[in-house]
C-alpha cells in the first residue's frame, strides 16, 4: 500500500482556486482511501465544504487506480462533457496518481494535496502504518511501522482530512426510524443514512462508490405513504420520512431473500471473509430451503492477477459497475437470459485475453469471492 499524507491546509487549497472555477474532485479508490484522504466519503465531504464556501463543484470522479495512465485517459473520454467544462481538478491520490492526472489534463488547473511518504500496510490493530519510508523522509525501515500522525508531525504534514480543520455544515432534515427521531443529511442515500445511524441493514449489491442498482433486495424497508417495500439503496432521504428499518417481518423477508440468493451459487465454497458468508452466519442459515442445479462452470485463471469462479457468483452486478464506473474499461457485462444469465468478459473471452487493466476494481467490489486475487486463491488450495 502506498502511504500518503496531506500537504495542504484547507485555506491553502482555496488559495489555488478561484470563485468562478468549475471544479471536479478526482479521487482514487485504492491506497489513498485507506489513508483516509480519498474515496467517495471524503470526496463528498470536500464537495460540501467547497460549496458552502461559494465554490462551484461540477462533478466527482472516483477512479480505481489513478496511477494507471490508460485508465485516467479512459475516464477523461467517458466523462468528456464534464471535463470539457472543468477548469480545476483537485486530485485525492498519491503523487504518482497526481502526475498521471496532470499529464492527461495538461490544459487544466490540477491541484495536488498530498506528499507520498513510502509504503506500508495494516498493523495488528487494523491501523495504517508506514513501514518502508522514502529516503527523503529521513526515516529508517521499521518492521512494526510508524503511526501516520507521528510521521506527519516529523515532516510537517497533516495526518487527517480537511474536515478536521473545518466541519462542513450540510443541511439536515428530520426522519423517524423505528419510532425514533433522527437528523440526517438532506438528499443522502437512505441506506447510507441508516447505516450511519447504527442500523445494520443487510445489502450485497450496493457500494457507496458505485451507482445503486437495487438488485439483491436485502435492504428493503417500509416507508409510510409508499405502496409496498422500497430498496433503501435506491431511495433518497426526504424531510419527515417515517421508516421501519428493522423488525420481525423484515428480518423474515431478508432471510427468505438470502436463501434464494444462496440457491444461485455454490455457497459451500464461499470464503469465510466474504460478505455473503457473513450474512449467512448472521441469519443462522445452515441449509437454504430452495434448491437449484449446482453450477459446474470452468474457473477462469487466465488473468495474471486474479481468478474468476462463476460458480459462486450471485449476479449482483457490482463487478460490472466497478469495471465501468471505477475503471472506465467496461469489459464486464451480463449475457444470456433467465437462469442462464452470466457475467462475461467482452464477447465471452477468458479475462486474460481481454483489454483488462488488472486494476482490481472488480475484485475489490465482489461480495462473494467469485473474483479473488490469485495469490489468495492459490493459498486456499494449499
Amino acid at each position: 500500500m502506498i502511504i500518503s499524507l496531506r500537504s495542504l491546509s484547507y485555506e491553502e487549497l482555496k488559495q489555488n482556486l478561484d470563485k468562478d472555477d468549475k471544479i471536479v474532485i478526482w479521487s482514487c479508490n485504492l491506497c489513498i482511501k485507506y489513508c483516509s484522504l480519498g474515496g467517495i466519503e471524503k470526496a463528498n465531504i470536500l464537495e460540501d465544504m467547497l460549496i458552502e464556501d461559494g465554490y462551484g463543484v461540477i462533478g466527482k470522479e472516483i477512479v480505481s487506480e489513478s496511477c494507471l495512465l490508460n485508465l485516467v485517459r479512459r475516464h477523461k473520454m467517458n466523462k468528456e462533457d464534464i471535463f470539457r467544462k472543468a477548469t480545476a481538478i483537485i486530485v485525492l491520490a498519491c503523487e504518482s496518481g497526481y502526475e498521471c492526472v496532470k499529464t492527461v489534463f495538461n490544459d487544466k488547473k490540477v491541484i495536488k494535496i498530498v506528499r507520498t511518504v513510502g509504503v506500508g500496510g495494516l498493523s495488528s490493530f487494523g491501523r495504517v502504518v508506514l513501514t518502508v519510508p522514502f529516503e527523503w523522509t529521513g526515516l529508517d525501515f521499521n518492521v512494526n511501522g510508524y503511526q501516520l500522525y507521528r510521521v506527519a508531525e516529523k515532516l510537517g504534514l497533516y495526518p487527517d482530512f480537511f474536515d478536521a480543520e473545518k466541519k462542513p455544515k450540510s443541511k439536515m432534515v428530520n426522519i423517524m426510524v423505528n419510532g425514533r427521531q433522527y437528523k440526517v443529511k438532506e438528499g443522502s442515500n437512505l441506506l447510507d443514512a441508516l447505516l450511519s445511524l447504527g442500523f445494520k441493514i443487510p445489502h450485497l449489491c450496493y457500494q457507496p462508490e458505485l451507482s445503486p442498482a437495487g438488485k439483491c433486495r436485502l435492504c428493503l424497508v417500509k416507508i409510510k405513504g409508499e405502496k409496498g417495500l422500497l430498496p433503501a439503496c435506491c431511495t433518497q432521504v426526504e424531510d419527515g420520512m417515517e421508516i421501519i428499518a428493522e423488525g420481525k417481518e423484515l428480518n423474515h423477508l431478508r432471510k427468505l431473500i438470502l436463501e434464494m440468493i444462496m440457491a444461485e451459487c455454490d455457497y459451500k465454497i464461499l470464503s469465510r471473509r466474504s460478505e455473503l458468508q457473513y450474512l449467512i452466519r448472521k441469519y443462522h442459515i445452515n441449509e437454504p430451503r430452495f434448491k437449484l442445479l449446482k453450477k459446474t462452470e470452468p474457473i477462469d485463471e487466465s488473468s495474471e492477477v486474479f481468478v474468476r469462479n462463476p460458480n459462486i457468483c450471485i449476479l449482483c452486478g457490482r463487478c460490472i459497475r466497478a469495471c465501468a464506473e471505477l475503471s472506465g474499461q467496461r469489459i464486464l457485462a451480463f449475457a444470456y437470459r433467465g437462469s442462464k444469465t452470466r457475467v462475461v468478459a467482452e464477447l465471452n473471452k477468458p479475462i486474460g485475453h481481454t483489454d483488462c487493466a488488472a486494476c482490481m476494481a472488480c475484485v475489490d467490489s465482489c461480495p462473494t469471492g467469485a473474483l479473488a486475487p490469485k495469490l489468495i486463491y492459490q493459498k486456499t488450495l494449499c
